[in-house]
Order: C-alpha cells, then structure tokens, then sequence
C-alpha cells in the first residue's frame, strides 16, 4: 500500500505532524508512506493548472498524489476551516484528469474539528477526492497525547487510532 500524506500545519513539529507520524507508526512495516512538505508549492495559479509550464514541485506533488492508493491529510481547525496552505495544496492536485484518490482524514483540534472535518469533506468530494466516514477521525487531545516523535501515551488513543487504520488494510484486502 502506498500513502501520501499530507498535513494541514506547516510547523514540523505541529500536534498533526505528530498525528501523522504516530499513524503512520500502526500501519504494516511494508506500507510505502511518502510525506510532502505543502509550504513548498507556490501560491495556486488557475493560469499555470493546466499550463506545460506547471512548476516542477506541483507536477512532483501530482504525481506522488497519482501513484498512491491513498492520501491521508492531518489538518488543525483555523478560523473555522481549512488552513490556507492545505487549501493551496489541494488546489494544485485539481488537474485535467481526476485524480479519484481515497482520503483518510485526521483532524487533530482541541475544539473538536466539526467545521474543518466538514469544510475539507466538501472540498474533497468537489475536486473528486473520495473521502469516507470510514477513513476519518478527529483527535481532540493529540497535543497532549501524542509526543513530538509519534508515541501514543494513551493506550485508548492507541486503540482508536489502530481501527482507522484497521479501516484501510480491510479496504485493501
């Protein structure tokens, strides 16, 4: 199984950051899990989306995108929905054909994450992304229960956290 992960805050070490690492921790050894740095990209430009001149790092970003089974985002709630650069992000993986990628959802806020998880599940589906109940999860203590390297302190996180996961070895059975 190949995974693009992709998180929402640009601060490396971020409560989401640490989300995707201690997910990333519960997958089979042999899952490819390949992580993209979305501050890189430059600011969307519906001139260049479908332009041959498409900077190198957006055409590298589709194309990871392209090549996994799945993308799972980590994403903060700010302001009451998606953070600008994860929405930049996104952006750039519209292209001329659809990339119809199953996206896991981790939502790691202290409010509860309901108006991000619902915003970025809209723009998911709109751009032909397939998000899933199944493959979502919100985390309400992931700054104080996740470390900065991905451990789990709480063995009922753990728990949880392992049936998302648990959700995509059966989708790929």
């Amino acid at each position: 199984m190949k995974i693009l992960a992709i998180c929402g805050s640009i601060r490396e070490t971020s409560s989401n950051y640490n989300l995707l690492k201690a997910t990333r921790s519960l997958f089979p050894s042999d899952t490819s899990w390949e992580y993209f740095k979305i501050d890189e990209l430059p600011f969307f430009d519906p001139q260049l989306q479908f332009d041959s001149s498409l900077p190198q790092i957006v055409q590298s970003f589709r194309l990871l995108a392209s090549r996994s089974d799945y993308i799972i985002i980590s994403t903060p709630e700010y302001a009451h929905g998606i953070p600008g650069v994860l929405k930049n992000a996104l952006e750039w993986l519209v292209c001329e054909e659809t990339i119809k990628k199953k996206v896991g959802i981790l939502i790691g806020a202290p409010s509860g994450g309901a108006f991000v998880k619902d915003h970025l599940t809209e723009t998911l589906r709109t751009m032909d992304l397939i998000p899933s109940d199944n493959r979502s999860l919100v985390i309400t203590s992931a700054r104080t229960d996740i470390t900065i390297d991905g451990k789990i302190l709480k063995k009922e996180l753990e728990v949880t956290i392992k049936k998302f996961v648990n959700g995509f070895r059966d989708e790929s059975d």
